[in-house]
């Protein structure tokens, strides 16, 4: 059974999927505890004017991940030294110093950062041993809480990061390779989301301005928040805001659900109003109501104000006997007036009968704009989407949707994007010759832009690889299949990007990439995305396909596979830690996975997107709104 889902606030890991008969449920409620998922580990400093301790619990030093290998045998992966590594580093980030832990310090810290490790698990099934590629997730967790000197707790908070990729196996060994780089990619996301926490926090901020003003440091009289809801209350005349989120996860961590598959769904629930949220309850409605056994009303309780609780729901799937699609509303309600409550949330649900290998997902049609508006607004931002699908050489084969693709990204750039038309120019087919791609770029550009221009590039097409050297190009309409001459390199166009006055630019390639006429390529040859120096601070690449193969068209979304998950995220699926905001780092994370999926269970080939500055190397431009829904 297939289910696919469509958040008018929100999608992605907002009910990426979702069942259609849910059965055996346990509710459980947990406070104090947020979902901090997958999110792009950038740079960000905050600088705070504060001298910090940073006291480590020892489960940190003793942190560890269990796994199975190729063989079957349990295997112990540490991770306690990189994550203290990455700990030290983040806090460095947010603070003006950090003390080690250790005692003998002659300086007095203002205050004390004291971590501790959650949950930490990797999930991972070898079936067979076989030289093959897996997929892989990784789990791990950080309470962490800031303590004035006085032992005050300011800000505490826990939070849980995933990384994800593949690892390798072979016939000839029992051993799992690939592992530790993705364990590393989920402690960096960690300690990045701890970073953002602390750096923000309204206290501890306060705490910073009375330091920096040379007064005393703001630390009110407040407790930490209880793992259970306390006795405290505050007067019931005060306003309560209520917000929620939910995550869906799957037995096989798809989109395509079978029939006894688990599915736990969790609702994070969250009081930011001063006053209590007092008898708050959580509606599931469904038309038709296909999803039988799940409460349609379940309760949270009185939310005390910042306090957060968790619903969790665990069941299995059951099965329907023909294609269906159905709405499922979320809707949170409150026993007293004063409280402010969220939209519904609403998802579209599509299901079909049949096991995993029949079903082919059910895409969103990208085409059809998100109901809700993007606030983002770039009067500055300039968009150049080129699209080309057919040639004047008639022996260079098509790009089915390429054209297609042009369209609807030039429309998302000015409605999603923000972008006033006029800035926004579209070289389709007959219409983009090489003059006309290199008049765009280097005479129309170099007069729109100033400092605070972000520049969006889309290209959708072939592309050609020089053997020797791995160097790319792209094919317009009037190229040819023996002649570089016609041919525009992605070199010039960094160079051009670079040579700008501009605060960013994001370049999203969807190519189709075959080898330059001439030399044969040697073996390991491969097209040379790596960023020199030249504008590599200020250019974020979104590549589609990373080796020399043909990149599908994704005939039942009607585009290119990796535009349309472009589109697709940039309409709210990549909103992956949901906050209303996108990033470009978030959109380039967001669609890789999506396409590492779908061109791995629908093509069965290789194609891999490619991130450049990749998460954690802590470049700016991974921060670069491109999508503001809240």
């Amino acid at each position: 059974m297939l289910v696919q889902v469509i958040d008018s606030a929100r999608s992605s890991l907002l009910f990426r999927a979702a069942s259609g008969v849910v059965a055996g449920l346990c509710i459980a409620m947990v406070t104090g505890c947020s979902l901090f998922s997958s999110r792009d580990g950038a740079t960000v400093r905050y600088d705070l004017p504060l001298t910090v301790q940073l006291r480590s619990d020892p489960s940190i030093a003793r942190a560890q991940l269990t796994y199975q290998d190729a063989c079957g045998q349990g295997q112990i992966l540490p991770i306690g030294a990189p994550l203290h590594d990455l700990l030290e580093r983040k806090t460095g980030r947010v603070f003006e110093k950090v003390l080690p832990g250790e005692a003998g310090s002659s300086s007095v810290p203002d205050g004390y950062v004291d971590a501790s490790l959650g949950p930490a698990s990797v999930d991972l099934a070898i079936p067979r041993k076989a030289n093959k590629s897996y997929p892989a997730m990784v789990t791990v967790g950080l309470d962490f809480a800031y303590r004035a000197v006085d032992g005050k707790v300011l800000y505490s908070k826990k939070i849980q990061s995933v990384g994800r990729g593949e690892v390798d196996v072979t016939e000839a060994s029992c051993e799992v390779k690939g592992l530790d780089r993705i364990a590393q990619e989920a402690i960096g996301y960690v300690t990045d989301g701890m970073a953002a926490y602390l750096g923000t926090a309204g206290k501890i901020v306060d705490a910073a301005q009375a330091r920096k003003a040379g007064g005393p440091q703001a630390t009110p009289a407040i407790a930490p928040q209880p793992a259970i809801p306390g006795p405290a209350s505050s007067p019931v005349d005060e306003p309560a805001s209520v917000i929620f989120r939910a995550i869906v996860r799957t037995g096989n961590h798809n989109q395509v659900l079978q029939a006894g598959e688990a599915v736990a769904i969790e609702f994070e629930v969250k009081n930011e109003g001063p006053g209590t949220a007092r008898a708050v309850e959580l509606s599931v409605a469904a038309i038709p109501p296909l999803i039988e056994r799940i409460p349609e009303m379940v309760s949270v309780g009185d939310l005390q104000p910042g306090q957060v609780k968790h619903v969790m729901l665990d069941g299995k799937v059951g099965t329907v006997k023909d294609v269906v699609s159905a709405e499922l509303t979320l809707t949170l309600r409150a026993g007293s007036p004063s409280v402010q409550l969220p939209s519904p949330k609403k998802f579209l649900l599509a299901m079909k009968p049949g096991s995993a290998t029949e079903i082919a997902a059910l895409p969103v049609d990208v085409d059809q704009l998100p109901k809700r508006t993007s606030l983002l607004k770039q009067p500055k931002a300039v968009g150049i989407v080129i699209g080309v699908g057919q040639f004047r050489e008639s022996g260079i084969a098509r790009v089915k949707y390429a054209a297609r693709d042009a369209e609807a990204m030039a429309t998302y750039l000015k409605t999603i994007g923000g972008i006033p038309s006029e800035r926004v120019r579209t070289l389709v087919d007959t219409h983009a010759f090489k003059a006309d791609l290199a008049e765009s770029l280097e005479e129309w550009l170099p007069k729109q832009v100033d400092h605070t221009t972000v520049v969006y590039i889309s290209f959708t097409g072939r592309g050609v690889v020089e053997a020797t050297t791995g160097a790319v190009s792209v094919m317009l309409f009037d190229s040819t299949a023996t002649s570089a001459s016609r041919l525009y390199s992605l070199r010039r166009l960094q160079d051009s990007l670079a040579s700008l006055p501009i605060q960013r630019a994001v370049v999203m390639l969807d190519l189709s990439l075959e080898w330059a006429p001439g030399k044969e390529p040697t073996e390991g040859a491969a097209p040379l995305w790596r960023q020199e120096k030249n504008g590599k601070e200020k250019i974020m690449w979104m590549i589609g396909n990373r080796g020399v193969r043909d990149a599908p068209s994704y005939d039942q979304g009607r585009h290119g596979l990796f535009t349309y998950h472009l589109l697709k995220g940039l309409g709210g699926a990549a909103d992956l830690d949901k906050n209303g905001t996108i990033l470009a780092g978030e959109l380039c994370t967001y669609t890789k996975w999506q396409v590492l999926k779908v061109a791995h269970e629908q093509y069965g080939n290789g194609q891999e997107p490619l991130c450049l500055p990749e998460p954690g190397q802590g470049a700016s431009v991974r921060l670069q709104p491109v999508a503001w829904f809240k």
